[in-house]
């Protein structure tokens, strides 16, 4: 499994997804211009989609890599290299306390009709969060997601391949859930048309005989 390790396969897999999140987009739009009722949100598939395809970019030219390298010069030239780990925590601990934050309260305040978004939603804020706290390449981080390894591979890209995964079973779910409340609405109304046509019993007359 060494080969999950190459950024090329991390890269592919970010690009995969956001395919998948496209094409979840683009038949809603479809079902919704061909007169059906949508159960999907295009917004949110294409706002992740493009997300992702960033992501992806980013991946591919290293630029998480990149800007800790800045960060790094910039720490030197300025002469607080020294100290820039108390730094460093501060701010892995800010996305930690956002993200927490973010869950709790997105589970209390979504609408209900928006709740079926929260599982792929909050992947992929975790997702984002997870790179934001790579790149701040905290040195005790770094020791444990670029330096150990599970199978050949780094543990941070495991857990990268993990969470993408989550966001693939989230939204196929979402979907299979979609196809099945279409198609139960059809036969729901089909029996509400069956008991309006069936015959009536006649009404007793209330005259006297």
């Amino acid at each position: 499994m060494s080969w999950l390790g190459s950024s090329w396969c991390i890269v592919g897999a970010y690009i995969l997804v956001s395919i998948l999140t496209l094409i979840l987009g683009s038949v809603e739009v479809a079902r919704r211009r061909g007169g059906s009722e949508g159960h999907l949100w295009p917004a949110f598939w294409f706002g992740t989609t493009i997300l992702l395809l960033a992501m992806a970019v980013g991946r591919a030219g290293d630029l998480g890599g990149l800007l800790a390298d800045f960060g790094r010069r910039q720490a030197r030239s300025e002469g607080w290299y020294q100290t820039r780990r108390s730094l460093q925590a501060v701010v892995v601990g800010s996305i930690a306390a956002v993200w927490a934050v973010a869950v709790i309260v997105a589970i209390w305040r979504v609408p209900e009709r928006r709740r079926r978004y929260l599982p792929p939603a909050l992947l992929v804020f975790t997702l984002v969060c997870f790179a934001g706290i790579r790149i701040i390449s905290l040195h005790q981080i770094d020791a444990v997601l670029l330096r150990r390894d599970l199978a050949g591979a780094p543990i941070g890209i495991i857990i990268e391949h993990i969470v993408l995964l989550a966001i693939v079973t989230a939204s196929l779910t979402m979907l299979v859930s979609s196809l099945r409340r279409r198609r139960s609405k059809p036969a729901a109304a089909d029996a509400t048309d069956r008991r309006s046509s069936a015959p009536q019993p006649p009404v007793p007359s209330s005259e006297p005989g």
